[in-house]
């Protein structure tokens, strides 16, 4: 019997080979992208004109994306969060931060309302005309010949500034710096966070107005003698100024533009950095005010007439009655004007398109234009207004308040009725 003997030999595949296989796979890759012959047979042209299709429908869509505007903010119409009498009537216009409400009392007090509840956080005893003034964490006015920083959280003093004449325009802030107009015609710049003056500079002229930031460290005031008139908000040097006709408005500027309403019924725009004239627009009344939102600008006239146009090249985009006799300048912001006026005592319009999207009555007269959050939040308190005889009303905008719609019974089933199949 013969025995066969079989020796097996089992081999294991090396790392070299399986390099040799991904080069293979590769250079096989490589020919199927490069050369024609190794390709599939051409696309028919009606797979092209479908792929073709395909990509005009995407790039449509992109295009629909980039191109869409932001719907504007829902600020009216409005329900109440809280009313409320105060103990005196206002001595000047309120204040408005993300937590409280803060107003002064021709009963020399300075009271802080919960913004939410209307609930008093604080009060003290300080006798103030001015407007105030919050930003960054602190309360300015100007009471007793002095400017006085005062804490938000309680009230408390944080400094004070001795000045020699009265203020004569609203405070105004930028940039870690406080501006404040006194007569007879000057301007001071006071470092906020101690109140050490910085700068001061004779104006030559008195103002109401106050000093508007802006631009690239530029600082502009509207004087009493018609002058607009430019200054380095680091040092006060001048940098230009424009001399025009009868009474001009508080500035408000865009980018590289200054602009600026006057009494001649004339609204004109500068070059923020040169002081150069760009265009100007005639109107039926006097201009009281202009504001900025993107390319848009917005001046309103006596003539209860409310324009938009480019800020570039002052191409009217709408025009629109207020509904209301102004009483201070537009406010813009997240796609909408707010005009402040009469009674109304607030329009608002789209600013895309000159809509009326509602009006917000109020209680009374107010003192000061209605306090505005510019970017208000779900659920929260977003308009304040305060009238003459002392009455506080806060309000949300519903469309901010995301209440899903009531449920409506079904009557009828989705469909089209469908024919019984016969038996045979």
């Amino acid at each position: 019997m013969n025995d066969a003997y079989y020796i097996v030999v089992f081999v294991s595949r090396t790392t070299r080979y399986w390099v040799s296989v991904a080069f293979v796979t590769c250079a096989l890759l490589t020919a199927w992208g490069v050369c024609p012959d190794a390709q599939q047979p051409s696309e028919t042209s009606g797979e092209i004109s479908s792929e073709v299709s395909a990509a005009q429908r995407r790039e449509a869509i992109a295009r629909a994306w980039r191109n869409a505007k932001p719907a504007p903010v829902p600020l009216v119409g409005t329900e109440p969060a809280w009313t409320l009498t105060l103990p005196a009537p206002p001595s000047a216009p309120g204040a408005l931060d993300d937590l409280r409400v803060y107003i002064p009392l021709r009963s020399n007090l300075l009271v802080a309302l919960d913004r939410e509840s209307g609930v008093l956080a604080w009060s003290r005893a300080i006798d103030t005309t001015s407007p105030l003034l919050v930003a960054d964490g602190s309360l300015y006015l100007v009471a007793g010949g002095q400017i006085h920083a005062l804490n938000v959280l309680d009230g408390a003093d944080r400094w004070s500034v001795p000045v020699e004449a009265g203020i004569t325009a609203p405070l105004a802030s930028s940039s870690g710096s406080i501006f404040a107009i006194a007569a007879p015609g000057e301007v001071l710049a006071l470092r906020a966070a101690d109140g050490q003056v910085l700068w001061r500079r004779p104006l030559g002229a008195m103002s109401s107005h106050a000093a508007v930031p802006g631009g690239e460290g530029a600082l502009y005031v509207a004087l009493a003698d018609s002058r607009l008139l430019a200054l380095a908000a680091a040092t006060g040097e001048p940098l230009w100024e424009q001399r025009l006709t009868g009474t001009i408005s508080n500035p408000a500027v865009a980018r590289d533009r200054v602009f600026v309403g006057s009494t001649d019924n004339f609204f004109y725009a500068f070059d923020a950095d040169s002081g150069r004239p760009e265009w100007k627009w005639r109107n039926g009344g006097d201009v009281i005010g202009a504001a900025a939102d993107g390319e848009l600008v917005y001046f309103a006239s006596l003539d209860n007439i409310i324009r938009a146009v480019n800020r570039g090249n002052g191409n009217q985009r709408w025009k629109k009655p207020t509904g209301t006799r102004p009483t201070a300048p537009p406010l813009a912001f997240g796609g909408v004007v707010v005009v402040p006026g009469l009674m109304p005592a607030t329009t608002v319009f789209v600013g895309r398109t000159g809509e009326v999207m509602g009006t917000q009555p109020a209680a009374g007269d107010l003192v000061g234009p209605p306090l505005i959050d510019t970017a208000p939040k779900p659920f929260r308190v977003s308009l304040v207004s305060i009238t003459r005889e002392g009455v506080v009303e806060a309000l949300r905008p519903a469309g901010l308040m995301f209440r899903e719609a009531a449920l409506v019974p079904t009557t009828t089933l989705p469909g089209r009725p469908v024919a019984r199949d016969k038996l045979p």
